[in-house]
């Protein structure tokens, strides 16, 4: 196999391009922002965050349990970022959705579903340093990531960066 499957390769592109929308979104909540416009952030927020959840449960499935074909194992520290990126995309959402139901303002997801437990100030601003810490830390792994697609296409001069190209031509 030279290439991941036309499925693979949309369900990585689709979190790829949602995760770096939802790093986006970190500029625009703001401390001083007012509840109603933080209830519309938080709405997008959960809502994409579900969303990237999805993908990630259908890439983890596609990945583990159904184990599709995948291209020739990579060395050791590849492996290690990937599984370390599966993680964090497992749980930065679920950390975001713990938080969400210490909130004190109602999280809807998608305009409907609300999401709130109870509120309580000190388990929110745990979670949330959780949630903000896995946040991080998969922005390090995703830049590493990048790096690793770039370095194998500069520095090595291999294929590996053309078996996850979103386009379907040949090298």
């Amino acid at each position: 196999m030279t290439s991941y499957s036309w499925s693979y390769k949309l369900l990585h592109w689709l979190s790829a391009v949602l995760i770096i929308l939802m790093c986006f979104a970190l500029v625009g909540f703001n401390p001083k922002m007012s509840d109603a416009d933080r209830s519309v952030m938080l709405v997008g927020h959960s809502s994409i965050g579900t969303i990237i959840t999805l993908l990630i449960l259908i890439r983890i499935c596609k990945r583990f349990i159904l184990k599709h074909e995948q291209p020739p194992t990579r060395i050791t520290i590849a492996q290690l970022t990937h599984y370390a990126l599966y993680a964090l995309m497992v749980l930065v959402p679920l950390t975001g959705y713990i938080t969400a139901n210490f909130h004190q303002l109602p999280v809807q997801l998608f305009g409907s579903i609300a999401l709130n437990g109870s509120h309580d100030i000190d388990l929110f601003n745990t979670t949330r340093f959780v949630h903000a810490s896995c946040v991080k830390a998969l922005i390090a792994l995703v830049i590493l990531h990048i790096a690793g697609a770039l370095r194998h296409k500069l520095v090595l001069k291999d294929n590996t960066l053309y078996t996850m190209r979103p386009w379907f031509a040949n090298k």
